[in-house]
């Protein structure tokens, strides 16, 4: 069996540096030397003998919970994970990875070396198949429940909201208003989540027999204000779009900004639908007409599933609970004028 020792020796690296990385303190690891330890973890199967021990004849009462961002979806869905902890007696540890699939998984390993009891995932990888961290949890039969995103459902217990529907929904609503040059924005497809709003935009495009005109379509930097240049360049076409899709709160800011520094005005100009709903989308002018996940629910959902998993003495087939997003229908999207 490898020791601590071994994988120091294979990453080139001191005993004390694997020792840091295996507590998840990386203040002093480079990235070069995180992935040569992560490497070397991996090819000697290294396994901590006391936290494998730990995992079996102990509860630390702590749960953790990994996700690319705390945007608004999260700190809404947080506070059900939140409440459920309490109910169970449970604390909390959570990280975010910045949407950064190598963070992710460093922080999956260091929640699951600090023995957490289990975990609620929102991973961006887009199968269970080929990612490690993944399988070694499966095969541990560790606790853990995947929230928000597309995973085999074979393999492993999830929450999920059909994000296509979700996406389909929003642009039939604007080819029911007489639109058909509908551009959309979202930011690199670096999720499975942003994935499946692009292929619902996409899809209900062509259900209608509308051609999917890639130039409509603008992928935003995650900085602020580029879905202001975004939307600004889409306005500035000879033959400008009647509506825009927008996949995401932050860039749907973005898009009200750019309509507005084009001189435009939503909806009289260019009617606007955006995903994802907050206390604050009715109070917007004009009230923005948006996609509603209801977040709470995921949050609540995947904490209950995870602690069933914690207290259950054998290995059960897994679950998938979905839950469905609706469209708040409001004022910011109208009947095209430019309609035949």
């Amino acid at each position: 069996m490898a020791t601590i020792d071994d994988v120091a020796k294979r990453a080139g690296v001191s005993k004390s540096s694997v020792s840091r990385y295996l507590n998840g303190n990386f203040t002093y690891l480079s990235d070069a030397m995180r992935a040569k330890i992560a490497k070397a973890i991996r090819e000697l199967n290294y396994r901590p003998n006391s936290i494998a021990q730990s995992l079996k004849k102990k509860e630390t009462k702590v749960i953790g919970l990994v996700v690319g961002d705390m945007n608004p979806f999260w700190m809404e869905a947080l506070r059900a994970v939140q409440f459920e902890c309490s109910r169970h007696g449970y604390g909390l540890m959570i990280s975010s990875s910045n949407w950064d699939v190598g963070k992710e998984i460093e922080n999956i390993r260091m929640l699951k070396n600090r023995q957490v009891d289990g975990m609620i995932i929102a991973s961006m990888a887009t199968s269970v198949d080929g990612v490690g961290v993944y399988e070694e949890l499966i095969a541990e039969q560790f606790p853990f429940v995947f929230a928000d995103c597309m995973t085999d459902e074979e393999k492993a217990d999830r929450v999920v909201t059909n994000t296509v529907a979700g996406a389909m929904e929003a642009v039939e609503y604007l080819i029911a208003l007489g639109h058909r040059k509908i551009a959309t924005l979202l930011f690199p497809v670096v999720s499975t989540v942003r994935q499946e709003r692009l292929l619902g935009y996409k899809q209900a495009l062509r259900k209608h027999g509308i051609e999917v005109d890639e130039s409509l379509i603008r992928v935003c930097k995650e900085s602020r204000g580029s879905g202001v240049d975004a939307t600004i360049g889409l306005l500035s076409m000879p033959d400008r779009p009647t509506a825009i899709f927008s996949t995401n709160i932050h860039l749907t800011l973005d898009v009200l900004r750019g309509i507005r520094q084009s001189g435009l005005e939503v909806p009289r100009d260019i009617s606007v639908v955006g995903y994802d709903d907050t206390d604050w989308a009715p109070l917007l002018d004009p009230p923005l007409t948006t996609v509603s996940i209801p977040a709470y629910e995921m949050g609540s959902k995947a904490a209950s599933l995870l602690f069933k998993k914690i207290r259950q003495t054998k290995q059960t087939k897994p679950k998938k609970i979905e839950v469905s997003p609706k469209l708040m229908v409001r004022l910011s999207a109208i009947t095209n004028p430019r309609a035949e």
